[in-house]
């Protein structure tokens, strides 16, 4: 986005209208006089990450239908909720998981990825160029150990045991479902089900990435190496260990 003379003309011009917060991409104003305008015609902010508009979201990913795109796919697993259920009761879980929830959710969005979904006990993110840019490997890496140190892991005992899965790989990211008239954003393929395995098996305050992720993030972070089995992988798989620091 922004990168040939119409849309930088078209960045400059919605950069003069208020008011702050705006579209990291376009600079739309999401609040202000011309907003509720600006919303009808798609430049409101996007459900998934409200950095960005819909119409944004909905150019990257070609017009409501997607592409396949190498990209990073994030997912941060609660450890042992049954346990937790057990030593909170139902009330205590419900409000642990909101909480976590919402701390998923804010790192996710402050990491630039497009959050996927809630699925019990996890969030789900996705790290994709036109959003995060090509560092995205790295974005992802970042975002994990931050969410790991928002929940209390790296001094002390955490308020909600967490593991994270992060891989990076080529999958279809677009908007799914349009038959029955209900849109919904996701990336599919191997490699997203890839990370979604490395998060099952990362322990409390770990984030297991491969290293295809860890080389690309080109992050000099001390790591522990691995080569692990997966489900429906062929091959073991050569992954590093990280741990949040205080």
């Amino acid at each position: 986005m922004g990168t040939n003379p119409a849309q930088r003309a078209g960045r400059a011009f919605f950069a003069t209208l208020p008011s702050p917060p705006r579209c990291q991409l376009c600079a739309t104003p999401f609040k202000g006089p011309f907003a509720p305008l600006l919303g009808l015609i798609g430049k409101r902010p996007f459900p998934r990450n409200p950095r960005y508009c819909s119409f944004c979201v909905n150019a990257v990913l070609n017009k409501k239908v997607g592409a396949e795109v190498e990209m990073s796919a994030l997912f941060a697993d609660v450890r042992g909720s049954t346990p937790m259920a057990e030593r909170l009761g139902a009330t205590g879980l419900h409000g642990a998981l909101d909480r976590f929830y919402s701390t998923g959710v804010e790192t996710l969005i402050e990491g630039g990825a497009i959050v996927d979904r809630f699925m019990g006990d996890q969030v789900v993110g996705y790290f994709v160029p036109g959003f995060a840019g090509r560092e995205h490997a790295r974005r992802a890496i970042e975002t994990g150990l931050s969410l790991l140190r928002a929940t209390g892991h790296g001094h002390g005992e955490p308020w909600v045991p967490v593991g994270v899965g992060v891989h990076t790989g080529t999958a279809f990211v677009g908007t799914v479902g349009g038959a029955r008239g209900m849109l919904e954003l996701t990336a599919l393929g191997e490699d997203v089900n890839i990370a979604a395995r490395l998060a099952s098996i990362a322990g409390t305050g770990e984030l297991v990435c491969t290293d295809v992720a860890y080389r690309s993030a080109n992050l000099p972070l001390p790591s522990e190496s691995r080569e692990i089995a997966l489900k429906g992988v062929g091959a073991p798989v050569a992954v590093r260990i990280l741990r949040p620091t205080a």
